[in-house]
């Protein structure tokens, strides 16, 4: 059986049930909702307006000129990242230290150790090698190298997180870096990102930093 509600003028909207409907009672909620509200059951046949939850990924993101100090900070990053970007903008250092990054947690600890970083460089003949005091951006340093690419980093369920980069120095005459390796923090939350010149200071160029939950 059908209920069907006619217009005032013509036409009607009717709303049926299958042949084999069993017995059931639905419970319209009270009002009418607002503008792209649905409804929702609890399953027991009492119905809700309920707001779609917006699950688009946002980018947090901002930058730094990256032209004084031997180390740049990037805090209040929320326990719920799930990916974090760092990009180099023509970003050198006075000295011969490799540019490192290293994850912070309760209220600027940055770790020290239990890095796993593997990097190739490509020039010609190439290399290798690895480091576990820091994830790396770049291989090796010279004074006045220019780097240039994008460092990512993801977290896992199981809180540990997995990096990749790519970076070239030099512009026509350099080489290209790639990183990858991974940081397992335990009970920890990542909460901030410190980028350290290691044993010289920054002398130019940008250093964006955003986050994604």
């Amino acid at each position: 059986m059908a209920l069907r509600l006619n217009g005032s003028n013509t036409g009607y909207v009717e709303l049926d049930v299958p042949a084999d409907a069993g017995s059931h009672t639905l419970t319209l909620p009270d009002g009418g909702g607002t503008s792209g509200q649905y409804l929702q059951t609890d399953g027991s046949g009492g119905l809700s307006w309920q707001t779609v939850t917006d699950t688009t990924t946002n980018l947090t993101w901002t930058a730094t000129q990256s032209n004084t100090g031997t180390t740049i900070t990037f805090s209040s990053i929320p326990s719920n990242a799930r990916r974090i970007t760092i990009i180099f903008s023509e970003v050198s250092t006075n000295s011969t230290g490799v540019i490192r990054i290293r994850a912070g947690h309760s209220s600027g600890t940055f770790i020290t150790s239990g890095y796993n970083t593997d990097y190739h460089w490509y020039n010609g003949g190439g290399g290798q090698g690895g480091f576990s005091t820091a994830f790396t951006f770049g291989a090796f340093q010279a004074a006045a190298w220019i780097w240039n690419g994008t460092m990512y980093l993801h977290r896992s369920n199981d809180n540990t997180w997995i990096m990749t980069s790519s970076a070239h120095y030099n512009d026509q005459d350099g080489a290209t870096v790639l990183s990858n390796g991974r940081l397992v923090m335990g009970s920890n939350v990542l909460d901030a990102i410190q980028i350290d010149a290691n044993t010289g200071s920054f002398d130019d160029g940008w250093i964006g930093f955003g986050y994604e939950v």
